[in-house]
């Protein structure tokens, strides 16, 4: 009878340890999918200059037109969004659910000085796209190159 119960003990044993590998495994996993999702969460922009304006595209993926806002200056343009995003993963084991919300907050430097009662933005698709008229219009005369 001695025998049975420590062959017992040993596969109780066993299966503690495998149970506390697969939950380490597990909160790896989720943690690194975490930094993942938290590193790319940064969004990206675009600015581009023509003759007489500056656009300047954001994606904000997920996030609602009422929840964004916009202040700008005659050079700078400051976005600051709210996101309230939940990110599932699934285990064989455990199912873990890591809700996000908070603020986006970018502030965008304007390559030129811009005319700010003139500015138009406009959210479509998760792009955030606003388009400033410059303040001083580029002239030039073009030259011929011999």
């Amino acid at each position: 009878m001695h025998k049975k119960d420590s062959i017992e003990d040993m596969k109780e044993i066993v299966k503690d340890m495998l149970e506390d590998t697969s939950r380490t495994v597990d909160k790896m996993r989720f943690d690194i999918e975490k930094s993942i999702v938290d590193y790319t969460f940064l969004p990206g922009k675009d600015i581009i200059e023509t003759d007489d304006s500056v656009i300047v595209n954001i994606v904000l993926p997920g996030i609602e037109k009422e929840n964004i806002n916009l202040k700008l200056t005659e050079n700078k343009l400051k976005v600051k969004a709210k996101f309230d995003f939940e990110h599932k993963m699934g285990g064989s084991y455990v199912t873990l659910s890591d809700r996000k919300s908070g603020y986006i907050r970018r502030t965008v430097r304007l390559p030129k000085k811009v005319i700010v009662e003139e500015a138009k933005a406009k959210f479509e698709n998760g792009i955030l796209k606003v388009e400033i008229p410059k303040q001083e219009k580029e002239e030039g005369t073009e030259i011929k190159i011999d």
